[in-house]
């Protein structure tokens, strides 16, 4: 029984131009790639400035490096910074002292960093302190915009947990310094900003004053008991803590993803991240398809995920913040195999990836119909090998996905398969499911088109539905409620980038 839906993934031709794909790029600022396995935290690409005091400071734009994400949904969250500052002279009088703008949006680190920091910092005061700030990055911008950093040239931007800004530019106040300096003086990190001032110093007869009247406020103190956790009056501990300490005092948003080459992986890395990173740490978490991701959730391994819209979920447990777009069933068989629809393939084999979302919705449209039962329904190691089984044994496959989202659109639109129709009534009266169309505008080779038009094909869709667990919205509330706010604006741009 056939059934009348609507298309949602048409793409217009030009006369003279090939069928457009999609290609999104990231917007925002990009995060820098920050490798620990051949950078330590404290030997980031010094911050040197310009030896006129009167000169301004020029920032490079941040490039995306070399990206392995399908063009057809943009770039991942993984670049380099260029240069972050252009034009430096050689003269290092501490004159060249200048004002910087901090980063309007915080670094992204990997896991490995994050735990690191966490691990050697757990009983410091004032990282517990930034630990329970839910605004940490606001606090910083708005203390350095109203006290504008400095930093010396051939200065380091971090040592451990203390920024290299904020040690340099507390100079600017000997007496700040001093105190600082003496209630710090057991402080490791603290220690090896001295000593690199001290290097400095020798070619610098400025700094060395600098460094001079610090020491002789420290020793004023006398015998008095240092205070480890002591801060110049007005100073928030965002401002003190280096990137790297304060991305590590930030939550982990762990969020359940399919593979690395879906679009899950893809709007969680691209969008999501950039979007969050002033909040959270967010790690796509690989996994097997929603089945997985659900599992995932419920034990704790995540605390959000992609999952298709015809899973079953505890709505009581997890809570829906946006759906992206609208995935769509594709049936592709070999062009060798007879029919032109579901209907027409009893007794033949499809090929879908085991324990996957695509197996789920199988066996629930089997479920809507028992006549699909008798299609033999068989495992794939991955999506790629059912296209192989496909091909090789003249019969089909089946996933769930919206077109033009991942790189399984190129893998499967080829002359040597054909998009099959789903047109059946009965998927339908559940509501879980609605029709729509595809055409050849959206897979050019699996569906044919006609010489004065486009050709279509009708199929079953279900909206991609991202969820958080209850249980970390209740464990971060304040950061849950900007999250969901910023989500809903990633919604509608993900909406339109997939042409729906």
């Amino acid at each position: 029984m056939k059934i009348k839906g609507s298309s949602i993934f048409k793409i217009t031709k030009s006369a003279n131009a090939l069928i457009m794909v999609m290609v999104l790029t990231s917007t925002g600022v990009q995060a820098a790639n920050y490798s620990s396995s051949s950078k330590s935290s404290t030997s980031r690409p010094s911050i040197k400035f310009s030896s006129t005091s009167k000169s301004s400071i020029k920032t490079n734009s941040f490039k995306t490096g070399g990206s392995s994400v399908s063009p057809k949904f943009g770039k991942t969250y993984n670049s380099n910074i260029e240069q972050q500052y252009a034009k430096q002279a050689t003269n290092k009088s501490f004159k060249a002292f200048q004002s910087v703008t901090p980063a309007t949006k915080p670094y992204h680190f990997p896991e490995a960093d994050i735990k690191s920091y966490r691990q050697r910092y757990a009983n410091n005061g004032m990282f517990r302190q930034a630990e329970h700030d839910n605004n940490t990055w606001d606090s910083r911008n708005r203390y350095y915009q109203s006290h504008p950093p400095v930093v010396v040239n051939g200065g380091s931007n971090s040592f451990g947990m203390l920024s290299g800004m904020f040690l340099y530019s507390l100079l600017n106040n000997s007496a700040s310094a001093g105190e600082y300096a003496f209630n710090h003086q057991n402080d490791q990190d603290y220690l090896k900003w001295r000593a690199e001032a001290d290097r400095l110093a020798r070619n610098n007869a400025e700094l060395k004053a600098k460094l001079d009247k610090i020491d002789a406020e420290k020793q004023a103190k006398g015998n008095a008991q240092p205070n480890p956790e002591w801060l110049p009056d007005g100073v928030p501990v965002a401002a003190v803590l280096s990137d790297v300490a304060l991305k590590s005092s930030q939550p982990d948003f762990n969020v359940c993803v399919g593979s690395e080459a879906g679009p899950y992986y893809k709007v969680a890395q691209t969008y999501m991240l950039p979007e969050l990173v002033e909040w959270v740490n967010l790690n796509p978490v690989i996994t097997k398809g929603t089945p997985d991701i659900l599992a995932k959730i419920a034990s704790g391994a995540c605390d959000a995920g992609f999952i298709q819209g015809d899973a079953d979920f505890d709505k009581d447990k997890l809570d829906v913040v946006f759906r992206p777009f609208l995935e769509a069933g594709h049936l592709a068989c070999s062009i060798k195999a007879k029919g032109k629809s579901i209907d027409d393939i009893a007794g033949q084999s499809v090929w879908i990836p085991k324990n996957s979302g695509s197996r789920m919705t199988w066996d629930r449209l089997t479920g809507l119909n028992p006549e699909y039962g008798k299609i033999i329904a068989k495992d794939a190691v991955n999506y790629e090998d059912a296209i192989f089984k496909a091909i090789q044994t003249q019969s089909c496959l089946f996933y769930m996905a919206a077109p033009h989202s991942s790189s399984l659109d190129r893998l499967i639109d080829r002359k040597d398969l054909k998009l099959m129709a789903i047109n059946d009534q009965r998927l339908l009266k559940d509501g879980v499911y609605q029709a729509r169309t595809l055409s050849s505008d959206d897979y050019s080779r699996t569906i044919q088109g006609h010489f004065f038009s486009d050709g279509y094909i009708q199929t079953v869709v279900a909206p991609a539905t991202f969820v958080m667990s209850n249980a970390w919205k209740a464990n971060h509330a304040e950061v849950a409620a900007k999250m969901s706010l910023k989500l809903s604006d990633i919604e509608n741009k993900l909406k339109q980038l997939v042409k729906q």
